[in-house]
């Protein structure tokens, strides 16, 4: 009796051995549950923000000057248009950002000019017309004929009559001359000339020559 007494509680504290400890069906342990870790400080609680949450946005879009068209309400407004610096007979661009009033709107575009050292700049884009609430990029092409710093004017003539002025700044340098290296002459040398020898044969007298007397 004593004996199955002790087998019973043998048993009884397998089992709960077994419950204790966990596990599969097989046997094995349970594996343990892992942390996710979040990138910043618990203390402070602050973590580190992503490229959507810091709002800054990369803008790679460079111009040379800005002109405001302005409205009934604001006056316009234009920036001096400086040009990146090129060699004589190089052509450079000039790329003006056009902007116009977000609340009101503004009177189209009827024609653009520009003038520099006396020339007509040739106009690549002259957003004519309704200038779209984004804006749009004016440009122009000129190239230079001699070094040195160079000005002009763009001119923006509205549809109703009004003009907006914009100064045009630029330098450009001399371009790289050719490396020809020197130049030697060429040599001439005069080669004596031979007279050819004249040869003087002394005359026969003839076969039907008869002697004198």
């Amino acid at each position: 009796m004593a004996r199955r007494l002790a087998e019973a509680a043998a048993l009884t504290a397998l089992a709960a051995t077994a419950a204790c400890g966990g596990g599969d069906n097989d046997g094995h342990p349970s594996p343990e549950p892992t942390e996710t870790v979040s990138t910043g400080s618990e203390e402070d609680g602050t973590e580190t923000p992503t490229p959507d949450e810091s709002g800054t946005t990369s803008d790679g879009d460079e111009t040379d000057g800005q002109i405001f068209l302005g409205s009934d309400s604001e006056e316009p407004s234009a920036s001096d248009i400086e040009l990146p610096p090129t060699q004589v007979g190089k052509p450079v661009q000039g790329d003006v950002d056009l902007q116009v009033s977000k609340q009101e709107r503004t009177t189209p575009l009827q024609d653009v000019k520009g003038t520099i050292e006396g020339e007509e700049a040739e106009m690549i884009e002259k957003c004519l017309g309704e200038v779209p609430p984004e804006g749009c990029n004016l440009i122009f092409q000129y190239t230079p004929t001699q070094p040195g710093p160079y000005t002009g004017e763009l001119t923006l003539m509205l549809a109703d009559g009004s003009t907006i002025t914009a100064a045009i700044h630029g330098e450009a340098t001399e371009g790289p001359t050719p490396d020809t290296g020197p130049t030697t002459p060429e040599s001439t040398t005069d080669e004596p000339t031979t007279d050819e020898p004249i040869t003087t044969e002394p005359p026969t007298s003839s076969e039907d020559e008869t002697p004198a007397p």
